[in-house]
């Protein structure tokens, strides 16, 4: 399942396409580094060599990947690429830059293969991204067309919390049952009053009697 809505997409100058590759690619070389040293230290009797040699494969890996694919969306030229268009540009962007280490670093023989598993990886990628995409928009427009909380709120929503959380609404008929006992207690109270005096202004008359 992929996000119905395009992306915009905004050319980008040859400059700031290639840092925007370079950029990419340093990240992917160091993660490469990271990964060439922990399996460097475990399988080979050179670590280090291992794992420079690693990280300069995802460098390249990494830099001719993003670089094919802006090039390749830009080639559409399009303000705005479908979910399917990105599929198919990281695709083809995956299929170029496993096909090129491959040819540079392992030979002729191991192009098409490199195409192959990198288009496969680049497909795949996109289309997790994609559903990644489309569940966080989901979440989001979900959250937003309920009210907000405070975390107060939440938390005496809890069924373990013994506590309510109450509204504007409860809270004012909360305060005119309040309202009610207390007049109906001073309603009380004025009679007992009234017999008070009632009862003392007998007494006073039977007092002047005798």
């Amino acid at each position: 399942m992929t996000p119905e809505g395009p992306l915009l997409h905004e050319k980008q100058a040859p400059s700031a396409l290639v840092m925007s590759a370079l950029v990419v690619g340093a990240f992917s070389g160091g993660t490469g580094l990271i990964l060439g040293s922990a399996i460097g230290i475990i399988r080979s009797s050179h670590p280090v060599i291992f794992a420079l040699a690693s990280a300069g494969q995802w460098f390249a890996l990494g830099t001719t990947f993003w670089g094919s694919r802006a090039v390749i969306l830009d080639a559409w030229d399009v303000d705005r690429v479908s979910p399917r268009q990105n599929i198919y540009a990281s695709s083809l962007a995956g299929g170029i830059s496993g096909g090129s280490v491959a040819a540079l670093i392992r030979g002729r023989s191991n192009i098409i293969p490199g195409m192959i598993v990198f288009s496969l990886f680049g497909c795949l990628g996109q289309i997790s991204y994609n559903i990644v995409r489309n569940s966080r928009e989901a979440a989001l427009s979900t959250t937003n067309q309920l009210p907000a909380s405070s975390f107060l709120q939440r938390l005496a929503s809890k069924k373990w919390i013994p506590m309510k959380s109450l509204s504007d609404e409860d809270y004012e008929g909360m305060l005119q049952d309040k309202l009610v006992k207390v007049e109906a207690e001073i309603a009380i109270l004025d009679e007992d009053i009234a017999a008070l005096k009632a009862t003392e202004k007998v007494n006073n008359s039977e007092n002047q009697r005798k």
